[in-house]
């Protein structure tokens, strides 16, 4: 089949990453996959047998790129069996360059795509935000086929209700992550990892309060280093802790991190699947997780992780506190995590894309 997605970027980002991952599998697979972006929104290398053409006008802005070559990414639209999409605006695209190529349209929804700027860090105006929750909101209700990465998801993107939509899970590469392989050298004698963005409903600030909080506990005896994952440029001036930045060049880098630290935490306030705890589960770390949602389709409270409140740093230093003090709890913690990581795999997730997109209409 000849496949097209239309991606609001090609930025540095979850989902995008998600979209160059299935399109490499779709490639693999012997289907023709390009992928259409805004012009100067590309940060991922583009999968080999994947083709990747930029439209239009390069603009700083993600949400602004994507209006402003709203019709160029629509004329690029070749004559295809399917194009696939994801986040509201690149709905809409797909939608009407489905009508005019004849093409069928799936829109995967992989987070809770109403709330992702509620934050305000990236869209800081009101008027603009209710223009993009009524967008959100309309863009669910298309006549296109819809998929979701999690149970929860499908609750969100239909506001609680819930729905019979098909589930394509996010997978991990487990020839990357994996316990084995290289390791970086560690500055201290406890070693935290996590992946940050400069959004805040990602929970970096509430880290690096729990982190202050256990800096100052006297019953806390390790000395412990904060390793951030991140492409983004992050504001760490509150934190009263060692910490590293890490820009990783490429999967394999994200996974030394992971393999050579003692325990990831990731603080989220949502998340529609919750990849980087898996991955690091895949590395054999421990892992401290919030309840953020769709993590609940692999994390299991004191099984292969520990499940904390969002948005609750007295509660997440306890947990860290707890893991750093037990060396036999943060183990066995740990010794779960590669079963729990091997059930998910990118050609598990390509299956189930691929029996979507065989069905007949």
């Amino acid at each position: 089949m000849k496949l097209v997605w239309i991606a609001q970027d090609l930025h540095i980002g979850g989902g995008q990453r998600v979209i160059c991952e299935l399109s490499a599998r779709l490639a693999q697979r012997g289907h023709e996959v390009e992928i259409l972006y805004p012009r100067g929104r590309q940060g991922f290398r583009v999968p080999l047998g994947v083709s990747a053409r930029a439209c239009g006008i390069g603009i700083d802005s993600p949400v602004a790129s994507l209006m402003v070559n709203f019709p160029a990414l629509i004329a690029a639209a070749p004559l295809c069996d399917w194009i696939l999409c994801s986040m509201p605006i690149s709905t809409f695209a797909a939608l009407f360059a489905g009508r005019l190529r004849g093409a069928r349209v799936l829109s995967y929804i992989m987070n809770d795509e109403r709330a992702i700027f509620d934050d305000r860090s990236l869209l800081d105006s009101e008027i603009l935000l209710e223009c993009y929750h009524l967008a959100a909101d309309l863009s669910h209700r298309l006549p296109v086929t819809y998929a979701v990465n999690s149970r929860w998801t499908a609750t969100r993107m239909r506001r609680g209700h819930g729905g019979d939509f098909p589930i394509i899970p996010h997978g991990v590469d487990l020839a990357i992550f994996s316990p084995e392989g290289p390791r970086l050298q560690k500055g201290a004698e406890f070693t935290i990892v996590c992946v940050g963005r400069r959004h805040r409903w990602k929970g970096m600030d509430d880290l690096i309060q729990a982190l202050n909080r256990m800096r100052k506990n006297p019953d806390v005896k390790l000395e412990f280093e904060l390793w951030v994952v991140t492409q983004d440029d992050l504001d760490m001036s509150a934190a009263q802790f060692l910490y590293r930045i890490i820009k990783p060049a490429n999967d394999r880098e994200i996974a030394a991190a992971f393999r050579s630290a003692d325990l990831l935490v990731h603080p989220s306030w949502f998340e529609g699947f919750g990849l980087p705890p898996l991955e690091a589960m895949a590395c054999g770390a421990a892992c401290v997780i919030t309840d953020s949602g769709g993590v609940s389709e692999y994390a299991r409270h004191n099984r292969n992780c520990l499940i904390v409140p969002i948005r609750d740093p007295l509660e997440l230093s306890r947990a860290i506190a707890g893991l750093m003090g037990d060396s036999a709890w943060r183990r066995r913690l740990a010794d779960a995590g590669p079963p729990t990581a091997a059930r998910f795999t990118w050609d598990h997730a390509v299956d189930a894309l691929e029996a979507i997109l065989k069905k007949r209409p």
